[in-house]
């Protein structure tokens, strides 16, 4: 097992100030680029096409009557040629976001930083893993961030029994992604 923390310094300096009144459409955090940086030489399918494990992005039992926990997952698959995805062999992408709703905004920010150190035990407001697998070529990884009253969360599984046939997600294209969607969560929900 390979970890490793990165910090996200921008992140950080934008968290302070940062309070999203608003609920978040989790889906639409991911830009253009997710299939490009995650999944190249995959297509994406229905996320019903293959039966597969719910990724814990955050602790289930954070979601309650002081946030709203969201959630979107979307789907992809080897491409055989010509757009004909192996659903033997496949990279589920989750996104989670949790919004924590007090009407203070400093004790807003204060729980999300909560959730941050305590459930997912990183002190620096990111924690990045990567490198977890095991003999049948399923890996996993994820990354969270805070960013005001927000916590944003991202998980990738690849999975099926071909799954080593699906180039793997690199630390830098994961801290991407997040960054990405950090930057579309402030532009179009900060308040």
């Amino acid at each position: 097992m390979l970890a490793s923390a990165v910090l996200c310094t921008a992140c950080q300096s934008a968290s302070a100030s940062a309070h999203y009144p608003a609920s978040i459409d989790a889906c639409k955090l991911a830009g253009p680029s997710l299939h490009d940086r995650l999944a190249p030489g995959t297509v994406e399918v229905p996320a019903g096409s293959v039966k597969t494990a719910d990724a814990k992005v955050v602790p289930q039992d954070r979601s309650t009557e002081g946030n709203d926990l969201t959630s979107c997952k979307r789907l992809f698959a080897r491409d055989l040629g010509g757009g004909k995805p192996d659903l033997q062999d496949y990279r589920v992408v989750t996104i989670a976001v949790v919004r924590f709703t007090d009407s203070g905004a400093d004790n807003a920010a204060t729980q999300a930083r909560q959730l941050m150190t305590d459930a997912l035990g990183d002190h620096s407001g990111v924690r990045l893993a990567t490198g977890v697998g095991d003999e049948a070529g399923f890996s996993e990884q994820w990354a969270a961030v805070r960013t005001g009253n927000v916590v944003l969360g991202l998980a990738i599984a690849d999975g099926g029994t071909e799954a080593a046939l699906i180039p793997p997600s690199t630390v830098d294209n994961v801290q991407a992604v997040v960054t990405d969607m950090t930057n579309t969560l402030q532009r179009d929900y900060q308040g």
